[in-house]
């Protein structure tokens, strides 16, 4: 393939994943970024970088959404005879718009001694960004068993670049060398070399054979009869349609507990965060609770969001939809309560050591209250597409105006909700204020539960809701839903 077909296909996926109000945003902020910090930071002060790019590490991890392969390209660009590989590759090309922004915001003010530094700067900036972006698009190709493997890769980066930041290739961002030049090009090198290559050919070569399911069945009268009786009733079958979810299992799919699945990844991601604040000292053990605060959270609502992608219009609005829809949130809010509960109490017990902890159980309390909804919400105004034949979206997520306007929202709320968290810590470091901050932490955990249980009242149970759904139905009609 020449450079131009290349660069064609490039500014396609582009001018797919982004939109001009978007990248409008994002270099707005860069700018604003980038004007702030460099007059604020200091030679001396980079250390407190490295927690932030362990974060912003753990967002990239979570980035292949926009990656995933959509009907449009199994109907029309697999069947091609350009290569399906670099096709892929391109498209992965442009999804790196926005790490390399990101990850610049916070780098690329940093003053260099000489021309060599910017240059290896430039060349650790380069390829850390291939190696997020290729990762996420290796993970969204893949099974769930090999999309824990990227998932490691990635993780292990994020954890590494906050415990000990010379050992992560995030480091030659803000100390340029040709040692991590060398590092960030040999991971992104590796991970360009384990791209599941033989699945992208396998989708280019026969998409419906490989992405087509076989229809779960139910072979005993007994377990037939059990199947008509699970549903007896709109909250039954709600109930059963939110707690299960079908797996694969050889070449048939078997329906599998959502509630089992999710109970045990909570009680495990409880274990090893009590572990972790237990075996640091106390001004470590404050950031493993708030990096455990924040990924949990936004894995549930990214999770919440996510299943929108399967809801049928003509399902939930062949009956009562206002029964579909109370029904649908008060399941998806008590499994929510069931996989926080492993983190609340981890928050009640870490308490005896640590007492700024037990403030992160107002947060966590909210999040049964608001997340159901609220990421229905969020995913519906943002344009998140429907999910339709073949397991495959309908069209690639596209970030807009809309989609970053949602992604502040959700991030002024995660800081609204664990605010009590962050005060407690202060008060710990400012003895004279303590008494101070632990009361306003106390007031705020109040209001903070008042106002998520009056979320929860009016999208849930009372009349207002009707309006919220409403809302969200036709929202759901202008995004193609059917």
């Amino acid at each position: 393939m020449n450079a131009r077909r290349l660069w064609k296909i490039f500014r396609l996926n582009f001018k797919m994943m982004y939109s001009r109000w978007f990248l409008a945003f994002i270099a707005f902020y860069f700018a604003v970024y980038f004007m702030a910090s460099v007059s604020a930071m200091r030679t001396e002060d980079y250390a407190p970088l490295f927690p932030y790019l362990g974060v912003l590490a753990l967002l990239l991890a979570s980035g292949g959404g926009s990656l995933r392969v959509v009907k449009s390209e199994v109907d029309f660009v697999f069947s091609t005879p350009v290569n399906p590989l670099v096709v892929y590759i391109a498209k992965t090309a442009a999804s790196t718009v926005l790490p390399l922004l990101l990850l610049g915001a916070f780098t690329v003010y940093l003053p260099r001694p000489d021309v060599i530094s910017h240059v290896e700067y430039a060349a650790s900036l380069i390829f850390n960004t291939a190696f997020f972006a290729l990762t996420a698009g290796a993970s969204s190709l893949v099974s769930i068993r090999r999309w824990i493997l990227y998932a490691v890769s990635q993780m292990a980066v994020a954890a590494v670049t906050i415990v000990k930041p010379e050992l992560s290739p995030l480091y030659g961002l803000v100390y340029p060398s040709p040692f991590y030049v060398a590092y960030s090009g040999a991971l992104a090198a590796l991970m360009y070399a384990f791209f599941p290559r033989k699945r992208v050919r396998e989708l280019a070569v026969n998409a419906y054979g490989v992405l087509a399911v076989a229809v779960p069945r139910v072979s005993e009268p007994e377990e037939r009869a059990a199947a008509r009786a699970q549903f007896g009733t709109p909250w039954r079958a709600v109930w059963v349609t939110s707690s299960t979810y079908y797996r694969r299992r050889g070449e048939m799919f078997i329906r599998a507990s959502t509630l089992k699945t999710g109970l045990v990844i909570s009680l495990v991601a409880a274990a090893a965060g009590y572990a972790a604040a237990r075996l640091s000292p106390p001004d470590l053990a404050e950031v493993v609770l708030a990096l455990q605060s924040f990924l949990a959270f936004f894995m549930f609502f990214g999770i919440a969001a996510n299943t929108i992608e399967r809801e049928r219009l003509w399902l939930s609005l062949s009956g009562d939809a206002d029964m579909y829809f109370r029904c649908r949130m008060l399941a998806r809010s008590a499994l929510t309560a069931v996989f926080v509960t492993p983190l609340a109490a981890e928050a009640a017990a870490l308490a005896l050591h640590f007492p700024p902890a037990l403030h992160l159980i107002p947060g966590l309390a909210s999040i049964p209250l608001v997340v159901p909804a609220a990421s229905w919400l969020a995913a519906a105004y943002a344009g998140l597409p429907q999910m339709r034949e073949l397991d495959l979206l309908q069209s690639p997520p596209r970030m807009s105006h809309r989609s970053y306007l949602a992604m502040l929202l959700v991030m002024a709320y995660y800081l609204f909700a664990f605010a009590p968290y962050y005060m407690a810590v202060a008060a710990s470091y400012i003895g004279d204020l303590s008494h101070l901050l632990y009361a306003a932490a106390r007031a705020w955990s109040a209001v903070l539960l008042s106002l998520s249980a009056l979320f929860f009242y009016a999208t849930t149970l009372s009349r207002w809701r009707r309006t919220v759904w409403s809302w969200f139905v036709n929202k759901l009609s202008e995004n193609g839903y059917v």
